[in-house]
């Protein structure tokens, strides 16, 4: 059991030396066969094989048709619907950036591109209107959470990927606990706001300019429906529904915003390679350290730990929470999810729960580390927008994540919240 701790001391020491995530992880791996006597062309063929997969060609096609409906001004769109929706309550701009975050993960998938596409809009907004700085970077960064949880969403890809449920039963089994985030953290808003002792203007609700709103947002909101319509029907696969999504994409962007150019596609495919790129190689890095992780037992002697040890349902998977939780102050949720997946899976089987509702829960779990520093990527990218020192963000921040902790209490104790729409099917 101490070579598993030192694998994790190593990767940590790789990482806090200023090492990408990806090359720490390749950096490990190398070290450990080295140190196991297996042959070094295993880490390429590991690799290699942990992304030869039809399901994740999905990732790209998503993130391609995120970036066309981005060229396309949808932020900007979703944050006049979600201000007409919210706008008027105190609150007014903490309220639309979590509504507007939600809209956005129905069309993106990805909280780094929320953070950066929501985040780039309304904290210098939030800023102007009066909102400190901390606050408007720790709504945003809070909020970005729910995109990786509503679909279409880039971690339940993964982790049906790595589990083979069902994506669209996933998917499904997102949207609740997604909406019960987003009113845990618009209530904990409205409490701040009094707490801070705001009082900034807000406009009067007008049904006219709701309606007006929608007509205009409608077409960005179409996708989401699509993309899970297709999935649900049986006329695609979560892969083929990503081709579809950036048909729509470009229908919508030349013909219904009339916003993307010709010349837009070039850097649109340069940025989606690049994201895409970052994505692969770190499940494909993944993939090389859990051959180590495997072949030094870790997922078993977990699994063992958990269910054969511990034994009782409850306590072993706060247990198995608590470990994700403290991993994922450290790792990057593509790497939970790559590396702890099918063990989730065993414990959830062996203690007998529903493998939907045991995966969405873990899978907002595993997300949880991206709005925690240290190396919490969400919050970053928020904090460098708001050009702001991570330390100063995460006082304010700390009620949202207890929101995101909560409901996933909320949704492990209450197994409808999560599998009521699953059910449906």
């Amino acid at each position: 059991m101490w070579q598993i701790f030192f694998v994790f001391a190593v990767l940590l020491a790789f990482i806090f030396a200023g090492f990408p995530i990806y090359m720490s992880l390749i950096l490990t791996t190398i070290s450990f066969m080295v140190g196991m006597h297996l042959p070094l062309n295993l880490v390429v063929i590991k690799m290699f094989g942990s992304v030869n997969s039809f399901s994740l060609m999905a990732i790209p096609f998503f993130i391609i048709a995120g970036n066309i409906m981005a060229k396309s001004d949808i932020t900007d769109k979703i944050v006049d619907l979600s201000d007409s929706l919210v706008g008027h309550l105190k609150g007014g701009l903490g309220h639309v950036n979590i509504l507007a975050s939600m809209f956005f993960g129905g069309i993106q998938g990805s909280g780094i591109a929320d953070a950066s596409a929501i985040g780039g809009m309304l904290i210098p907004a939030m800023e102007k209107q009066g909102y400190d700085k901390d606050y408007a970077v720790a709504v945003t960064a809070g909020s970005s959470m729910l995109s990786p949880i509503i679909p279409p969403s880039i971690a339940m890809i993964l982790y049906s990927y790595y589990t083979e449920i069902p994506v669209s039963k996933l998917f499904l089994g997102g949207i609740a606990p997604g909406l019960c985030i987003a009113l845990l953290q618009m209530a904990w808003n409205r409490i701040e706001y009094a707490r801070r002792g705001y009082n900034i203007p807000t406009h009067k609700f007008s049904i006219t300019r709701l309606g007006h709103t929608l007509t205009h947002s409608i077409g960005a909101l179409m996708m989401p429906i699509i993309i899970i319509g297709g999935i649900l029907s049986g006329i695609v696969t979560a892969t083929e529904s990503g081709v579809l999504a950036i048909v729509y994409g470009l229908i919508y962007g030349f013909f219904i915003s009339k916003k993307l150019k010709p010349r837009d596609l070039v850097g649109i495919l340069k940025d989606s390679a690049i994201t895409t790129a970052v994505v692969m190689i770190t499940i494909a890095a993944t993939g090389a350290l859990s051959n180590v992780l495997v072949r030094m037992r870790f997922q078993s002697n977990v699994l063992s730990y958990v269910v054969n040890t511990i034994g009782n349902p409850v306590l072993g998977t706060v247990f198995l929470m608590f470990v994700i939780f403290v991993l994922g102050m450290f790792l990057d949720p593509t790497v939970l999810i790559a590396m702890l997946a099918p063990t989730v899976l065993s414990i959830g089987n062996a203690f007998g729960f529903n493998p939907i509702h045991y995966g969405v829960v873990m899978v907002i779990m595993m997300q949880v580390g991206a709005i925690t520093p240290p190396v919490g990527s969400f919050l970053f990218v928020s904090c460098a927008i708001g050009n702001l020192p991570i330390e100063k963000a995460t006082r304010p921040l700390i009620p949202f994540i207890l929101t995101v902790l909560l409901t996933i209490l909320i949704s492990f104790f209450v197994p409808e919240v999560v599998m009521f729409l699953p059910n449906l099917l």
